[in-house]
């Protein structure tokens, strides 16, 4: 997998794009856009995402993985959103993708973000995968479409599990297509404990894409 760091002009927005083995082939490939979590928001920060979890755990997707730099105090920030979805257009502009598999994930504050896109761009994104984030609190008036998968550590010292519990309670009530798995064990800030259970999803991925 080949890793590059690049920046779309003119608001200099950052991102880091991992490439699959053989990418570009002849065929369309699907897309990943990784969002990370909190932190000191140092230039190409989504790479730590990446790196750490997300390409260990999902390469046998053959997909491109796309990590950008959030550029506001949240994803769901407008601004902050706004520039996640002008880069994921640009990528998808100039890149072979099979735009019928895009899928959302993040963790942490990336794992927000991903309830919050799902949310707010069904249409651009036919699965996500939540790990550790919080729900939007304005879920029982969303229209949900979006396939999604969840985990949460029932240990998790910082995003507590209830919330998420009742968020795919409520998805389950209005029949979308939603899985939870609740691991124990596992604090927040061990990140790196989340690769076997993200590896876990790819036949679910696989399924909902058919």
């Amino acid at each position: 997998m080949r890793i590059e760091q690049a920046t779309l002009q003119p608001r200099n927005l950052r991102y880091t794009i991992a490439y699959p083995d053989g990418y570009p082939g002849g065929e369309a490939v699907p897309l990943v856009l990784a969002l990370h979590y909190a932190g000191h928001g140092t230039p190409y920060y989504g790479r730590g995402i990446l790196e750490q979890l997300v390409q260990p755990a999902l390469s046998d997707l053959g997909a491109v993985i796309l990590s950008p730099d959030c550029t506001a105090q949240s994803w769901s920030d407008p601004q902050g959103e706004a520039d996640v979805m002008m880069v994921l257009d640009s990528v998808l502009n100039r890149q072979n993708i099979d735009d019928q598999k895009i899928l959302v994930t993040g963790y942490s504050l990336g794992g927000n973000g991903a309830w919050h896109l799902a949310a707010h761009h069904p249409d651009r994104f036919s699965a996500a995968v939540v790990m550790s984030g919080w729900p939007p609190e304005n879920l029982e008036s969303v229209d949900w479409r979006v396939p999604i998968y969840v985990i949460h550590s029932r240990d998790d010292e910082f995003i507590p599990l209830e919330p998420t519990q009742s968020a795919v309670n409520n998805l389950v009530g209005k029949g979308a297509q939603t899985k939870l798995v609740i691991m124990d064990g596992i604090t927040h800030f061990e990140t790196y404990r989340y690769v076997k259970p993200l590896n876990a999803v790819i036949p679910w991925i696989n399924m909902v894409w058919g």
